[in-house]
């Protein structure tokens, strides 16, 4: 699974770095007219959107959407964005998290870990797409908002595992002997304790890609993203604004399994991490 996900991720990371590369037109590109300021005529704008077209009258491997615009070139330039939303999101949400899961598990049974899993709690009875639609709709809608408000929810999956992992940790032998010679707290958390957790960071961090993008686009269909920006979501969005749906098959598929086939990556990627560092489960 590990292999698989790493290969359908390679291509997307490609898509996203060098997406001209890749795509036949660039995203301003339309239909019959190409780039030119000239104007549809009306059969030409009753045709969209049109299904696949391979030269006659123009070259669309996907078809267009009701602009005008290749579906693929969209798919394509539209991947930069999901990784960023999902690489970033993920990133956030282990560098909260994963701190805070040390700390509360070397601190088992104080104040400072009842705090800390009290806030937990209470994170944990919040609904979470509710309460990241507010956030964003306070904030505005944009990609950095979008971005913080998942990372604001999705950290606590990270600080429970952490800290069940380092409640085990603290009570090892090679713990006992940096206490013993002296070590800081601040030096056993982060120097003997976490490099043993960091696999299964690892591992909730892809998680936590994946989980970011599938949320961007349920956001995208919601309305609430940045429509400055492609991305997967917005094309489901305005396929669903347009009243397209049941009519271009084109226009509706291949967004919808380039989110599938990303979110299937990281989840791939994460499952097979935890059998290499995880042996004996």
């Amino acid at each position: 699974m590990g292999v698989i996900g790493l290969v359908v991720l390679t291509i997307f990371s490609l898509w996203a770095l060098i997406p001209s590369v890749f795509a036949p037109h660039t995203p301003d590109w339309i239909a019959y007219i190409g780039y030119e300021n000239a104007r549809l005529t009306g059969e030409q704008i009753r045709s969209l959107p049109h299904p696949p077209a391979f030269g006659d009258p123009f070259f669309a491997p996907l078809g267009t959407d009701s602009y005008g615009r290749g579906i693929l070139t969209l798919l394509i330039y539209s991947s930069s964005t999901a990784m960023y939303i999902g690489l970033a999101a993920g990133l956030l949400s282990s560098l909260v998290g994963v701190p805070l899961g040390l700390i509360s598990g070397f601190y088992g049974d104080t104040w400072i870990d009842e705090t800390i899993q009290r806030f937990v709690d209470v994170m944990y009875g919040l609904p979470f797409l509710p309460l990241l639609i507010v956030l964003v709709a306070i904030r505005g809608q944009t990609t950095t908002n979008i971005i913080i408000g998942i990372a604001v929810t999705s950290w606590l999956n990270n600080c429970i595992v952490i800290r069940g992992e380092t409640l085990s940790l603290r009570t090892r032998a090679y713990v006992e002997s940096a206490k013993v010679a002296g070590a800081s707290d601040l030096r056993i958390v982060f120097r003997h304790i976490m490099p043993h957790v960091l696999p299964l960071s690892f591992v909730y961090l892809a998680q936590d890609a994946a989980a970011a993008i599938l949320t961007q686009a349920a956001l995208a269909y919601l309305g609430l993203a940045d429509f400055a920006s492609l991305s997967w979501g917005i094309m489901l969005e305005n396929i669903q604004a347009e009243g397209y749906i049941f009519t271009a098959w084109w226009w509706l598929l291949p967004p919808g399994l380039a989110i599938m086939l990303i979110a299937t990556a990281f989840y791939f990627i994460g499952f097979s991490m935890e059998d290499v560092t995880n042996p004996q489960r």
